[in-house]
């Protein structure tokens, strides 16, 4: 036992010692309060705003570099605690650790400690003080920097470069301060891939967004949705509008743009199965926002709803900016081409009778005629 204890500490040592002889003899400055990144980031995406490209571009690079200044910082406390024997003795634990640092009132260091444990998470480290030491060489990296680098980029045309900082900011997202933006670097990486002529990557960062949503990834969810599209009953529009909901809203578009994406391709299954829960998620929202427009609303079909949403031009004004009523057309089309007559008929009705945007009314009506003539 006693062995194995001093097995243990000789390597944690050695480990951080040869971590610590890769950097300059010199000591790292502390970063001065009030010269924090996020300070220059804020100035940077000031001067973006203001077109001063130049200006926005020199201070989101400062910022990078005061991050890596800050994780020099924090990598120098933690070094400084292993010259403490009693540090080395309490092994890898960071709860003994931490209780030794505490009671030889090593601050920085502690500080540190909370740091990285309070931002991600004591499980993140696996409770495991040379993680935090392992993980210094990402939390370096400063994605919202990148992030905005490659805005700025993209807006200049530099859309390779802007692509590059872009996979910059996405390979280390885990230090996002607001974790929800990595949705929206996604959906960047995926429209610049695009213009890039890169359908794969478009489809790959899509995707990535769709998965996301945990609906898209439950198997039973998604064929239980689609089974009610193969049904021949007439209700089955009704029915499919008010047994499912997914409020899982930020991955609306990545499922109408992978839709619109696999019908080009003539992959129509798939198509169909991203239109099926967009729907979904368009009448959870729609569900919602006249849960608080309309007084003692309660739902009970789909062709009352679309109703209600024409009595608000900003929500017919949100279902054009959005593709929603596009959106609903385009599922029977999806339905339809995949052999689901019924359904995608039955569908076209509810649209020609109810959809608030006039031009995609016609269009289904218009649908509906050439459907009845096939008939």
């Amino acid at each position: 036992m006693k062995k194995s204890f001093v097995k243990i500490s000789i390597c944690i040592s050695l480990l951080f010692m040869a971590v610590s002889a890769a950097y300059s003899q010199t000591v790292p400055k502390k970063v001065a309060e009030g010269n924090e990144e996020w300070r220059y980031l804020q100035k940077a995406k000031d001067a973006f705003v203001a077109n001063d490209f130049g200006g926005a571009i020199q201070l989101a690079e400062k910022a990078k570099e005061i991050r890596r200044q800050d994780a020099e910082w924090k990598e120098y406390t933690l070094e400084s605690s292993l010259k403490k024997a009693r540090v080395v003795r309490a092994g890898d634990e960071l709860d003994r650790v931490v209780s030794v640092l505490k009671s030889l009132q090593l601050r920085e260091t502690l500080n540190t400690v909370n740091f990285f444990t309070e931002r991600y998470g004591l499980e993140f480290f696996n409770n495991s003080y040379s993680k935090i030491f392992e993980f210094i060489s990402t939390y370096s990296h400063y994605p919202e920097a990148d992030y905005l680098l490659g805005k700025i980029y993209a807006v200049q045309g530099e859309n390779t470069v802007a692509l590059k900082f872009l996979q910059d900011a996405y390979e280390y997202s885990i230090n996002l301060n607001v974790p929800m933006e990595k949705i929206d670097l996604l959906y960047d990486l995926a429209f610049l891939s695009q213009d890039l002529g890169n359908d794969n990557d478009y489809e790959t960062y899509l995707l990535l967004v769709a998965e996301n949503n945990t609906f898209f990834r439950d198997s039973r969810y998604m064929d239980s949705l689609l089974r009610i599209t193969n049904s021949g009953k007439k209700d089955s529009v009704e029915k499919f509008f008010i047994l499912y909901r997914c409020e899982k809203d930020n991955s609306l578009k990545s499922f109408i743009e992978l839709a619109e994406f696999y019908i080009e391709r003539g992959e129509s299954e798939k198509a169909l199965k991203c239109y099926a829960l967009a729907s979904v998620i368009s009448i959870t929202k729609i569900e919602s926002v006249l849960l608080d427009r309309v007084n003692e609303y309660e739902y009970t079909t789909f062709d009352d709803a679309l109703r209600q949403c024409r009595k608000f031009p900003d929500v017919v004004k949100w279902g054009n900016e959005n593709k929603i009523w596009e959106l609903f057309c385009k599922f029977a089309d999806a339905s339809v081409s995949a052999g689901k007559i019924s359904f995608g008929t039955n569908l076209y009705k509810v649209l020609s009778e109810a959809e608030p945007e006039d031009y995609w009314q016609l269009y289904a009506k218009n649908k509906l005629d050439v459907a009845k003539t096939s008939d």
